[in-house]
């Protein structure tokens, strides 16, 4: 569960620069800056994710909602800032730190477009990366990948050829890879966008189901506001590469008098 009290809305750009890295932090994020053709995407971002949470980010194409969950899953790095990995340093002064590949195995990432190997079964394509990096036998992977698809209700598909599962499946077997490093923080960018309202709801299940069972924490860039409402513990608005608003759904949606916020959830209003 949270390790903080939950905050009071904040405005970023107008709010007081944080410095220090919260040591308590899943993943801390500090003066995070990036740029691509002269173009500001993230400009000085504070962040901070925390055990058990469910945070929904949210925000205009654009924005740099999506840039800043690669940031944190290592995709990309930021041109400038300190972020850190349960309170270790991996980000530091324009580059990583020798911590950043032990550390970031506690972060997993799952994807709109799954990203899963079609010529490959769901076994294969689970087993793939910790087997390379881990160095795990074959009985040992077997047990771990049954772990993993049990708790997305996908145990009797561990056989099963990717190219033959629907979308909400296949969406459930990449949250089931992510599980196989047994991160701390899953990142989810715009997984449900291409399902259908129910199959959406039944995947965004799995994730509040982890967060419950086995307090993993997840950052989750979505448009679905009906989730953001109903299952998150925190919502977080970018507009211009900047957290502009960083509240709770209850009072983002009810009582937040920021304008730019109001007209946005009012266009994409479940």
């Amino acid at each position: 569960m949270r390790t903080t009290a939950p905050q009071p809305p904040t405005v970023g750009p107008h709010g007081t620069r944080k410095v220090e890295i919260d040591p308590n932090a899943l993943i801390s994020g500090r003066g995070l800056t990036k740029a691509f053709h002269g173009r500001t995407i993230l400009d000085g971002v504070d962040f901070d994710m925390h055990s058990g949470d469910i945070t929904v980010i949210i925000g205009r194409s654009g924005s740099g909602k999506s840039t800043l969950l690669r940031a944190m899953a290592g995709l990309t790095d930021p041109d400038h800032g300190r972020m850190a990995i349960e309170g270790i340093t991996v980000f530091e002064d324009g580059r990583r730190t020798q911590a950043w590949k032990p550390q970031s195995a506690r972060v997993g990432m799952v994807f709109q477009t799954y990203t899963l190997w079609p010529h490959m079964n769901v076994f294969e394509n689970l087993t793939l990366a910790p087997r390379k990096v881990l160095g795990q036998g074959k009985d040992e992977l077997r047990a771990h990948a049954e772990q993993a698809l049990t708790e997305v209700g996908m145990r009797d598909h561990i056989d099963s050829r990717c190219a033959d599962l629907s979308g909400g499946e296949r969406q459930r077997v990449a949250i089931a890879r992510a599980l196989m490093m047994k991160p701390t923080l899953i990142l989810c960018d715009e997984i449900t966008s291409a399902l259908d309202p129910p199959v959406a709801a039944e995947v965004l299940a799995v994730l509040t189901r982890l967060k419950q069972d086995e307090g993993i924490a997840v950052a989750l860039v979505t448009h679905d506001m009906a989730f953001a409402a109903k299952a998150a513990d925190r919502l977080v608005f970018f507009s211009d590469g900047r957290i502009r608003v960083d509240t709770t759904p209850e009072l983002a949606f009810n009582s937040c008098d920021d304008p730019e916020l109001a007209k946005f959830v009012d266009a994409v209003r479940f």
